[in-house]
């Protein structure tokens, strides 16, 4: 897609600041299922289905998005983003029932959520020539801003405001700061000199990729499920839900400095490498969560699992540009994009109904770990395909590449 109508600095600080709102918002606010079961009268489990189907419904998003943003441009996805976001936390706030509420915040939240994550990422991607790489890696910064700042906010907010009125409050916050990014956005679609872009049918033929798309529904699955239940965990270890909420922060803070941090590795060992091994230290850290009881052992799991995550999903996009190049970039963005969509449906909310069933937080937290085991045993076989299939293509350094023999 062209970014002409924009610098490729002011598109990347738009997609670190809408990404931080709309995905702080989208997953960052599960220290609210206390709220929104007690507000509406429904249980924990139930309540956590709602912020498991927004995560979904924003990622599933990509593989509709990813197209249109191909034809139409970028601009008004990112308004449509705008109106979305601050609509759904409107019928958060007036919905007479859990049902309304919930069908509001995800439509709302998950669907402006998801009009802006493959999108700006795809965008960045075609912006950036000489440095794509780390310049993707950027881009994810704001998904790590926004676990830093949404729990804490939405939990101070709750407190004076009550749930009704903290999502009215958020609404406002939504609209103006998405708002401000829709001037930044690229506005024309791709269609004059673009790479072309494969079949869907082409992408998926590919084993390799395939391989690499389970890996991330496994690895999701697991990932998510710290963000949506680390702080009614600590609640039911006799920590208040605003200390819970903080440690959820600390896991963002780590992870946004862990996507800036690793850049010199992936230099030296390549992305794929580098992403392998966040996504084996991210299922081990599931290790330290379940015996945790104090604030300092889960802010230890905290800062140890923040750390894996920010590797694991900073390098995603990088790890795809590296193993399949830039053809079809935005397509496979969207698939992956779904596949996570599928591993955040699944995993907070099985983890959910589990931990309920057997009360036992510890039975969630075992969910997430089966899950993630299974998503880097996937791993390990994606780059074959790839070098069967994929023809010489330019790097996400820019570099041009020859498949591999």
């Amino acid at each position: 897609m062209t970014t002409a109508q924009a610098s490729p600095g002011r598109l990347l600080t738009a997609t670190v600041a809408a990404t931080a709102v709309a995905l702080g918002l989208a997953t960052g606010t599960g220290p609210l299922a206390g709220p929104v079961a007690a507000t509406f009268g429904v249980g924990p489990g139930t309540a956590s289905v709602m912020f498991a189907a927004t995560l979904a419904t924003m990622l599933a998003l990509g593989t509709v998005t990813g197209p249109l943003a191909e034809r139409h441009g970028v601009r008004p996805l990112v308004a449509l983003a705008a109106v979305l976001v601050p609509g759904g936390l409107l019928v958060l706030a007036a919905a007479p029932g859990f049902p309304v509420a919930a069908a509001g915040f995800v439509l709302g939240v998950g669907g402006g959520a998801g009009c802006l994550f493959v999108p700006l990422q795809a965008a960045v991607g075609a912006a950036f020539e000489r440095r794509r790489g780390p310049a993707l890696v950027v881009a994810t910064a704001g998904a790590g801003l926004a676990t830093v700042i949404a729990p804490p906010s939405t939990v101070a907010l709750v407190a004076p405001l009550g749930l009704r009125g903290a999502a009215v409050v958020l609404a406002v916050v939504a609209a103006v700061v998405l708002g401000a990014c829709v001037p930044a956005a690229p506005a024309g679609g791709s269609r004059s000199g673009a790479l072309p872009e494969p079949r869907l049918s082409v992408v998926l033929a590919d084993r390799g990729f395939r391989r690499l798309g389970l890996g991330v529904v496994g690895l999701s699955a697991a990932m998510f499920v710290p963000f949506v239940h680390l702080a009614p965990f600590a609640a039911l270890r006799g920590i208040d839900l605003a200390t819970g909420a903080a440690l959820v922060a600390v896991a963002g803070a780590v992870s946004l400095a862990a996507r800036l941090a690793v850049v010199p590795a992936v230099a030296r060992w390549g992305a794929f490498a580098v992403f392998r091994v966040g996504a084996v230290v991210m299922t081990l850290s599931l290790g330290l969560w379940a015996p945790a009881h104090g604030v300092a052992a889960l802010a230890g799991f905290a800062v140890v699992f923040g750390g894996a995550h920010g590797t694991f999903v900073g390098l995603t996009g990088a790890t795809a540009a590296e193993l399949f190049g830039l053809v079809g970039f935005g397509r496979r963005l969207g698939v992956v994009s779904l596949a996570a969509a599928a591993g955040g449906f699944v995993g907070p909310a099985t983890a959910g109904f589990v931990a309920e069933a057997w009360a036992s937080p510890a039975a969630g937290v075992a969910v997430a770990a089966a899950c993630g085991v299974g998503g880097c045993a996937a791993l390990w076989g994606c780059r074959t395909g790839q070098r069967r299939s994929v023809p010489a293509t330019w790097s996400s350094t820019g570099r041009k590449t020859e498949p591999a023999r």
